[in-house]
């Protein structure tokens, strides 16, 4: 499917905007992917068997076999330190396997029941568990969330020096696709609310979402799109509708029905073994134990359950909720959501020119859904052929060229994609027809208007500040500097 690229290009990117001050750390860092460490020779690794799996999934197994030499390339050049990958067709699982280790220091390897910080993957279920109160009539896509949550019955928004009274009142729909005109950012008191929860437990989402409430939005509601703190707001609300902390929610809503045991917002002291380590990477090919700031808080149950990021996970439990996506609803007999509304999730809930965005995930109006977290956790679902792709590391403030050269490959042993495009030509290195920019260069000429890339990554990537980016700018956020 020739939309699946741009698809990553923009979850790559947006996934990650608002940890661009941090990826500006280091010089050779950028806020894409990294060109990475030099691959050994493929003839040092050998591949996985793969037999009837892979048949029942209609997929050839020499090419998941080349799907296993590279992941080992990557894992022994240290672009990652453990790899988990599931692919999905037809309602088979083709493919799951594991590579490298999950903590390098205790000489752990990775297993299949590696628990992962998912990060802004936490997301999409925020949203389904939504989504089966609005299957009860518990509330509209388009009521204003000030009904259940007052703090939210006048917010304002920042019109240049100015903060003016909001036109639109803020709706579920609007958490749900990032068009509220919240933001992650620059000074507010709840992005330091949300740091200091860390380690200063006791606060809760009703205190949270007042602190967000106070702050002016960046647009006027429902006008535009920013990637934000919708989905934390999100878990207030659902709070405040039930009456139940959102864990509890998200357990008998999800987790408990679709037999997820291994997902929370902590990781027990029972399970503590399973926890990978993250890492950075000072330089490619160099992988040091990342400055996790959220261990202090990894073993003990918070009181601020945040919806955008909080949850840990296994990538067998991650399948199961894909599983139900795919399935429109239901998993092995037991039905968590009504048909029509996973079609909702599918669909594009944006009024912006170039990017789309469905409830809690982004999509491409053809049948794709995913999203990704900022420790490098990826998924896919892919409606029109039946298929999901997941992808579990643990990586801090850079993203490697691993996940990438996965998802090509897989969409290849999927039957996506004729041949697995390269690396230049997937990540936009050659500026060659399936480049991103000349995906997205509507008039064709060799350059991106502010009406062709969301306002967001326009502003990221226009270094120059002349009205355009050019094919160098967008290539230098790959470029080791």
């Amino acid at each position: 499917m020739k939309t699946l690229f741009p698809l990553l290009l923009i979850l790559t990117l947006a996934t990650h905007a608002f940890a661009q001050s941090a990826g500006k750390a280091a010089q050779w860092k950028g806020l894409g992917v990294s060109e990475g460490a030099p691959l050994p020779p493929a003839e040092k690794f050998k591949p996985r068997p793969h037999g009837s799996e892979a048949t029942m999934a209609s997929m050839k197994p020499e090419l998941l076999a080349q799907i296993d030499i590279q992941m080992q390339q990557h894992v022994a050049a240290k672009n990652v330190a453990g790899i988990s990958a599931i692919i999905h067709k037809n309602g088979h699982r083709g493919y799951f396997e594991t590579f490298g280790m999950a903590d390098i220091e205790q000489n752990r390897p990775m297993t299949d029941d590696a628990i992962f910080r998912l990060m802004s993957m936490t997301k999409p279920v925020i949203a389904l568990a939504a989504l089966t109160l609005y299957d009860e009539g518990k509330f509209g896509l388009d009521d204003p969330i000030s009904k259940h949550c007052p703090e939210w019955a006048s917010p304002t928004v920042k019109d240049g020096d100015n903060v003016v009274p909001a036109k639109f009142a803020i709706t579920p729909r609007m958490l749900m696709s990032h068009s509220s005109g919240l933001g992650y950012g620059g000074g507010q008191q709840a992005a330091a609310m949300a740091y200091q929860a860390i380690t200063k437990p006791g606060t809760t989402l009703k205190e949270f979402s007042e602190a967000v409430a106070r702050e002016p939005l960046m647009f006027q509601p429902g006008t535009n799109y920013n990637y934000g703190l919708g989905l934390d707001i999100l878990g207030r609300y659902l709070e405040a509708i039930t009456g139940q902390p959102l864990d509890v929610i998200l357990q008998e809503r999800l987790f408990k029905p679709l037999k997820m045991p291994d997902t929370d917002f902590y990781v027990p002291k029972s399970k503590v073994n399973r926890l990978c380590r993250i890492y950075g990477q000072p330089k490619p090919g160099v992988l040091l134990p990342g400055n996790d700031l959220s261990l202090s808080r990894v073993f003990t149950k918070p009181t601020l359950f945040l919806g955008g990021h909080g949850l840990f996970g296994t990538i067998g439990d991650y399948e199961r909720l894909c599983r139900m996506i795919l399935n429109r609803g239901e998993l092995d007999g037991v039905r968590v959501l009504k048909p029509e509304t996973v079609d909702l999730i599918f669909e594009n809930h944006l009024k912006h020119p170039t990017m789309k965005y469905g409830l809690g995930g982004i999509v491409n109006g053809a049948g794709s859904y995913g999203w990704g977290g900022a420790d490098g956790t990826q998924f896919v679902i892919d409606r029109k052929n039946t298929s999901f792709t997941l992808f579990m590391v643990q990586t801090e403030h850079y993203k490697a060229p691993t996940y990438p050269a996965f998802l090509a490959l897989a969409s290849e042993a999927l039957g996506i994609v004729a041949k697995a495009p390269s690396m230049n030509s997937t990540l936009g290195g050659t500026g060659g027809t399936s480049s991103p920019l000349k995906q997205r260069d509507k008039n064709n000429d060799g350059k991106l208007s502010r009406d062709e890339l969301p306002a967001a990554l326009f502003d990221l990537l226009d270094e120059d500040k002349d009205g355009f980016v050019t094919e160098n700018e967008l290539k230098a956020l790959w470029r080791t500097k």
